[in-house]
């Protein structure tokens, strides 16, 4: 089972890592004292620089520990390259998500502090960490360590890149901007247009049926608007990767308000959906932009391939995790080879001709 996360752009992201000049299995004593520095700046006995490969992570340098390869089920630094900020666990045996890690439990080396920051490359993709651990908690390293701690990790990307640094005014990154500011415009304005006209449609049908179709049009144009706000916000072009807005937020009326927007207009494709149920009242930490894209894409492939009867569920398993489940009563061909229904969803490249499945899952943990 993986209990780990996976990029958005992981493909990509591993393939990048092939054109690193010095991104090889020798060390060089450059890295042992960025390691040093880091060690000692945190105060902890251990450090090191990993890189996560496609299944596995391995090390350019570590002090305080001898650390073979490993799989990315046993890594922290997997956790750390989702994002582009430091990562910081004062203690891990606290923490849900990695109380039970195999570097953590009983029988294991029961670490307990871990602080690393990722290691951009500057095509922007996130390769690996540089970071500290101890095996007895510490308090939150200050906000001036922290950015010391990614400094250091800039020096190491700039060493495994031999490049030089970057000027200040960088074409590509203008030419970007510009491409964003184009796209905003040229997709902001008839989405104006349109918001406001189905406003007005909905303010003088009379027919109840038409009102709640023209109601449940007029919120999809708005949440539209949102959606591309968020997605040209936190896109990196570069990479193709989406950051995170995540801020505690309570999914349930976020789940009612979608199944209120999609029930009539599945109505009239003669399908059902069924009233969602909802067992989790605690606010959780997610995007819900990002939230709403991927349960719309998975009602979508219900309605346009799946069964006349279609389900939502928002539980908890016994293990703490939160799944968020669509399905229906479709039914899956016998020629569908199921392994493949399971592979990450990638657009671009070359990749195999999906088939549709009855059930769609998407789990946060």
């Amino acid at each position: 089972m993986r209990t780990y996360p996976l990029p958005f752009n992981e493909d990509e992201r591993v393939e990048a890592l092939k054109d690193v000049p010095g991104l090889t299995r020798d060390n060089d004593p450059l890295f042992d004292a960025l390691c040093m520095v880091a060690r000692q700046l945190l105060d902890c006995p251990i450090a090191h620089i990993s890189v996560v490969e496609e299944s596995t992570q391995w090390y350019k340098s570590v002090v305080g520990i001898e650390l073979e390869e490993m799989p990315k089920n046993a890594s922290f630094c997997t956790h750390t390259i989702m994002t582009g900020t430091p990562m910081v666990i004062p203690d891990l045996s606290k923490d849900k998500k990695f109380m039970d890690h195999p570097m953590v439990a009983a029988g294991g080396p029961q670490a307990r502090f871990y602080a690393g920051v990722p290691l951009v490359l500057s095509s922007g993709y996130r390769f690996g960490s540089l970071c500290a651990l101890d095996f007895v908690p510490h308090e939150r390293p200050s906000d001036k360590e922290l950015a010391t701690l990614q400094e250091l990790g800039r020096a190491v990307v700039a060493a495994l890149e031999k490049a030089p640094a970057q000027p200040a005014h960088d074409p590509q990154e203008a030419s970007q901007e510009t491409f964003l500011t184009l796209v905003g415009h040229e997709l902001r304005t008839p989405l104006t247009i349109i918001h406001a006209s189905l406003g007005m449609l909905q303010a003088r049908v009379q027919d109840e049926t038409d009102k709640k179709l023209a109601t449940a049009a007029a919120k999809s144009s708005g949440h539209l608007s949102k959606l591309i706000a968020s997605i040209l916000e936190f896109s990196d072009l570069r990479t193709g990767e989406l950051q995170l807005n995540d801020k505690p937020t309570d999914l349930v009326p976020l789940i009612a308000e979608i199944y209120h927007d999609y029930a009539v207009a599945m109505s009239d494709q003669a399908k059902s959906f069924t009233a969602p149920v909802c067992d989790v009242q605690a606010p959780l930490t997610v995007d819900a932009e990002h939230i709403r894209i991927c349960l719309t894409s998975l009602l979508l492939n219900s309605v346009l391939h799946g069964g006349q009867t279609i389900g939502l569920t928002y539980t908890t398993d016994d293990a703490g995790n939160v799944e968020i489940r669509i399905s229906d009563d479709g039914q899956i061909d016998p020629s569908v080879q199921m392994a493949e229904l399971y592979k990450p969803f990638r657009v671009g490249g070359t990749c195999p001709t999906a088939t549709p499945a009855a059930v769609w899952v998407w789990a946060c943990h």
